[in-house]
């Protein structure tokens, strides 16, 4: 009576134990869901404008004189390019490029010249241009002809309801002030113009200025200022402009460009987080496009015709493998596959071209000098007999395909391609696809054979009795019930790919472009948050875009991983009864 009374106390505390350490991991879970939320969100906050005593009540909005932008109406000459071409301008005359030592002068017509105010708008790159009561926001790019004038475009037009007496570009982003006539000061952000800020004031203003990127000074006649604060992120509370293409200023169309830290200080930062999804995805999808048919493969012959016995000493040995450090791997193909990619892809080539027909070959001439090596009764014992074979394939392989690359123009397979219009990057998308095939290889193939093995054996042994083959009866009995598994197999290698840091942050050069080209570089989102943010200021835009993404890449990972388990355990079921 006591003993099982002992027992019955020791299965109810270990139950309650391990219900409580399930619990204690889903609250942090949850925990840790809602803090990376609670740090993004302000990025997504609304611009805000409001009045203030002093300056010294306002955090971090100090009063730099060198920084401000004055409004003088009067000014001719309103931006410099780098070529020497002098943008000049007077309400009521056309607009000018005056080359500043030639004295050659070539008229803008994409510039309105009925405008009565003009202000430069950001880092030296936009121009704000007052029609009538509309407001024209044009930006300057690199040349397109062949004297180096500068190209304008218009990006924005905005209507504004009263007479604007005083305008002040914003001196970083893409943001004007301006007071109107009925003695109200207004705010315009053109990244999000339909957010308008306003503040009703009671006396007359003639001049308005930027005294910081945050804190706006507006003059009386008289003389006395009158101070505003204005609070906005880098996105302008649009979070579209995370996922939309954009026309930064300097750039001539909308693009996708993450840019946290551009080369000038005051220059607006760039947002875009589509190339680093596009970076995942990319190497995700290239590191299945190799592991998915290596894995799936050794899976198939040790789940259904490899022997238990042998299939208990190759499996832990691969399960091992999944706690195989990623940094190793990627220090492999940073110090001995990227110098020498070339090459390495050269011999690959041939492996994957020549080793179906090597193989065969091999097999019919051990065959035909009759050596038994392989009984076509016992499966389980084909990998370790043809293991010298298989290596000595292989090896053909490599130097057929590295002979082939030297008879290539050039000598070599790198020269070839670039003859041919394509170069190979040091760091590019093909070599992180397969050092990260490699790393996810190990967990496929776990999940799939564990899928395959738990077919019961006999659904294959009745369908040999019936005088199927041992493929046959692979095919038509034990892959249809194994494929969901499969499936969450490949699911959960591509969310293991998905998350992976290290490698990508050692190959992948980290270059945040869009490029389909499997040659180029990339940039994912995993390595972005082990570069970035560590150095991001925790109370800026960057710090909390980095969060956003965090918060996506997580959402992708646990959406894959959760419908991969579902399907797991729906074949676990499928094949309980059986």
């Amino acid at each position: 009576m006591p003993v099982a009374n002992w027992r019955h106390f020791k299965s109810v505390s270990l139950g309650l134990l391990i219900r409580a350490a399930s619990f204690t991991v889903i609250f942090a879970l949850l925990g840790m869901v809602v803090q990376m939320m609670v740090v993004a969100a302000p990025i997504f906050a609304a611009s805000t404008l409001e009045r203030i005593d002093s300056p010294e009540g306002v955090r971090g909005a100090l009063v730099l004189r060198a920084e401000s932008q004055d409004a003088d109406l009067t000014q001719s000459t309103y931006w410099v390019s780098k070529d020497g071409w002098q943008l000049q301008g007077s309400p009521g005359n056309p607009w000018l490029w005056v080359h500043d030592q030639t004295a050659v002068r070539l008229n803008v017509r994409e510039l309105p010249s009925d405008f009565s105010i003009a202000q430069m708008v950001g880092h030296q790159r936009g121009l704000a241009v007052l029609v009538g009561n509309t407001l024209e926001h044009f930006h300057f790019s690199q040349s397109t002809s062949i004297n180096n004038v500068p190209a304008v475009e218009r990006v924005k037009t905005v209507l504004v309801g009263s007479d604007i007496v005083a305008l002040a570009g914003h001196p970083r982003l893409a943001v004007v002030a301006f007071a109107t006539s009925s003695s109200e000061i207004q705010v315009v952000d053109f990244r999000n113009p339909n957010a308008s800020l306003r503040i009703q004031v009671d006396v007359e203003i003639d001049t308005i200025v930027w005294v910081s990127p945050s804190l706006i000074r507006a003059l009386t006649p008289s003389g006395d200022a009158l101070l505003f604060v204005f609070r906005a992120t880098d996105i302008g509370g649009d979070w579209r402009r995370l996922l939309s293409p954009i026309e930064y200023e300097g750039y001539p169309s909308e693009e996708y460009l993450w840019l946290p830290l551009p080369s000038a200080q005051r220059a607006e930062p760039k947002y875009s987080v589509v190339p680093l999804i596009f970076g995942t995805l990319k190497a995700a999808l290239l590191a299945l496009l190799f592991s998915a048919p290596l894995s799936l493969g050794c899976a198939i012959y040790v789940g259904c015709f490899m022997s238990e016995a042998q299939r208990q000493r190759v499996r832990p040995a691969i399960d091992m493998l999944t706690a195989f450090p990623t940094v190793v791997l990627g220090a492999i193909g940073l110090f001995w596959l990227a110098p020498r990619f070339g090459e390495f892809l050269s011999a690959l080539i041939g492996v994957i071209a020549l080793f179906p027909i090597l193989a065969i070959l091999g097999v019919f001439v051990v065959r035909g000098l009759g050596w038994r090596w392989v009984r076509h009764d016992a499966l389980d014992d084909w990998p370790l007999r043809l293991l010298p074979l298989v290596l000595l394939v292989i090896a053909v392989g490599a130097a057929a395909g590295l002979s082939g690359a030297a008879r290539l123009p050039g000598g070599s397979l790198e020269a070839y391609l670039l003859s041919s219009g394509v170069s190979i990057s040091h760091f590019n998308s093909l070599l992180v696809g397969i050092v990260l095939g490699l790393a996810i290889t190990p967990t496929i193939f776990s999940i799939a054979e564990e899928a395959i093995h738990a077919v019961p054996r006999n659904l294959a042994a009745g369908a040999l009795a019936l005088g199927s083959t041992p493929w046959q009866g692979y095919r038509d009995v034990v892959l249809p019930l194994a494929l969901p598994g499969m499936i969450a197999a490949i699911m959960v290698g591509f969310g293991r790919a998905a998350g992976e840091t290290m490698i990508l942050v050692m190959l992948s050069g980290n270059t945040g472009i869009m490029d389909l080209s499997i040659f180029e570089g990339l940039r994912s989102v995993s390595a972005s948050l082990a570069l970035e943010l560590p150095e991001a200021p925790k109370t800026s835009s960057h710090y909390q875009v980095l969060f956003v993404m965090g918060l996506l890449l997580f959402g992708l990972t646990f959406i894959v991983n959760t419908v991969a388990e579902i399907i797991r355990a729906r074949v676990r079921m499928r094949v309980r009864g059986l």
